[in-house]
């Protein structure tokens, strides 16, 4: 079996691995970068790509998934195989995918030679970590992985054994504790609050939105929650995937956001790139108020112009690990070598044979 690092090793994002087995090739993610750079795209050759049965993915947010039209471009014709919910969650026209439920139900099942067993990564709806063993070799991918979560429910990985682990470290060398960061976003928040009266607060579609929302609700009192179409819709969709959900209850009501001026408003577009949650910040900040943003922000985002003219503060939710929870997690299972990925901290050899 044999490892390339094709993305996601010594850089944040366009995180892409493949793997070739004795009679099969397949990538795990196919992301995208996101800093404007001039190639984005994972570093695969065309013969590669040709070569390709598969393309697992471990969930749907661009820097997994978003380099899958330029893989169909560039002469992919194998099968993208997902979870329901993050094939769900995908509008990228793709026509050959299986359902990773199918393939593997329970947790376990074969593809083209290699066994592969699955659970829940605790990132978002719909995300999983892999782990896939052909003729006694073994590889072990954690996806973007979080054990601290409000919402999401995670499978958590242990006493696992792998040649090698590919683990999430997005968080470097970053030493800020889970616990410590909910309570600087709650007081950061409630400061903003006292001082400005409304709040926007741009996230992902799909994942960290809820785990603010649960986090505030039990922690803000009195606070009035608005959110845009998508963000309620996500809200309500927990009704209907509830495996991918811890058993609790969010019990803040949340009214769609019209012009509103005391508050905490979500908006289902982390870097505000779209004009609609652009609007929806203008209007914010046109009144007095100010906005949050919680996870990495890009390169040219509208996000990143609000953070240089002071009308936005950085105030992180933890949705990744650090290296000390990436030593930790490899402390509780069997990894012969582990890799931290999704980070510019660590780097390491693109080409390993196992």
């Amino acid at each position: 079996m044999e490892l390339y690092i094709a993305g996601g090793v010594g850089e944040h994002g366009r995180n892409c691995f493949y793997v070739k087995g004795e009679s099969t090739c397949f990538l795990l993610d196919c992301g995208k970068m996101a800093d404007g750079r001039d190639n984005p795209y994972p570093n695969l050759k065309t013969n590669q790509i040709k070569q390709l049965d598969a393309v697992f993915l471990t969930h749907s947010h661009a820097d997994h998934s978003g380099a899958l039209p330029w893989l169909i471009k560039n002469g992919f014709k194998g099968t993208v195989i997902a979870s329901a919910e993050t094939l769900r969650q995908l509008s990228l026209g793709i026509v050959n995918r299986i359902i990773l439920e199918t393939v593997c139900h329970a947790g376990k099942g074969r593809f083209c030679g290699f066994s592969i067993n699955w659970g829940r990564s605790g990132h978002c709806v719909g995300s999983v970590w892999y782990r896939f063993s052909e003729n006694g070799k073994s590889i072990l991918f954690s996806g973007d992985y979080s054990e601290d979560t409000q919402v999401h429910a995670c499978d958590y990985i242990r006493d696992q054994y792998a040649d090698i682990a590919i683990i999430d470290c997005a968080y470097g060398n970053e030493e800020t504790t889970y616990s410590m960061a909910c309570e600087n976003l709650i007081h950061g928040t409630e400061k903003l609050l006292k001082s400005y009266g409304i709040v926007l607060l741009p996230v992902p579609k799909y994942g960290r939105g809820l785990e603010i929302l649960k986090l505030f609700s039990e922690n803000l009192k009195g606070v009035n929650y608005y959110a845009d179409e998508l963000s309620l819709e996500n809200l309500y969709s927990r009704q209907s995937a509830g495996f991918w959900y811890k058993a609790i209850e969010i019990k803040a009501s949340v009214q769609q956001y019209r012009g509103q001026t005391e508050g905490i408003v979500f908006v289902s577009d982390p870097q505000l790139r779209k004009r609609e949650g652009q609007k929806i910040a203008e209007q914010i900040i046109n009144i007095g108020g100010r906005a949050v943003t919680t996870g990495t922000v890009d390169k040219g985002s509208y996000c990143e112009m609000l953070l240089k003219r002071g009308l936005m503060e950085f105030l992180r939710y933890p949705v990744h690990l650090n290296y000390g929870q990436c030593c930790e997690l490899v402390l509780n299972n069997r990894f012969t070598n582990f890799i931290p990925y999704h980070s510019a901290d660590f780097t390491h050899k693109r080409n390993i044979l196992l």
